[in-house]
């Protein structure tokens, strides 16, 4: 008898710890199909972009310039664009560096060398771009504050004059 109560306790911990991976597995699947869902719907948006755009190629979308079809809408923009693409590049050189020290390709003193020079150069490139980010939005905030209600724009004004 006390086997089989040992045995029912067993089954009652298993059953809750399935339980508790089934609940997991459940949101998991959930926000699985939130993913899917946001997935399709930028599926959705770049079909739509490709299918106003593909006149402007004339059918030779093979010798098309990535850096040409993308243009940014401002001078911030365009930094915001350089810097990114910069850091990520550099990402990109130590990640392969990496990849050399460890198949011995490279000596590690080298490596290191490299690694703390391309460290501090991204590291500008990511204070620019968070520099900008910043300039961006105060001039997307600046932008909402102009197309504001006047009754709005008289509250921005008695704020501004409280701050001084």
């Amino acid at each position: 008898m006390e086997g089989m109560f040992t045995a029912q306790a067993v089954l009652r911990q298993r059953e809750d710890e399935v339980l508790k991976g089934l609940r997991e597995m459940q949101y998991e699947k959930e926000a699985l199909e939130q993913q899917l869902q946001m997935v399709l719907m930028n599926t959705d948006v770049l079909e739509g972009w490709v299918r106003e755009n593909e006149g402007k190629l004339g059918g030779n979308a093979a010798n098309v310039n990535a850096d040409d079809v993308f243009e940014p809408s401002d001078s911030l923009s365009k930094q915001m664009l350089e810097s990114t693409s910069s850091d990520l590049a550099i990402e990109d050189v130590i990640y392969a560096m990496d990849k050399a020290v460890q198949d011995g390709s490279i000596p590690f003193d080298l490596y290191l060398r490299n690694v703390r020079l391309l460290s501090r150069e991204q590291f500008f490139h990511r204070a620019t771009s968070a520099k900008v980010r910043a300039a961006q939005m105060q001039a997307q905030i600046t932008s909402m504050a102009s197309r504001a209600p006047p009754r709005f724009q008289f509250l921005d004004a008695t704020a501004k004059h409280i701050e001084d």
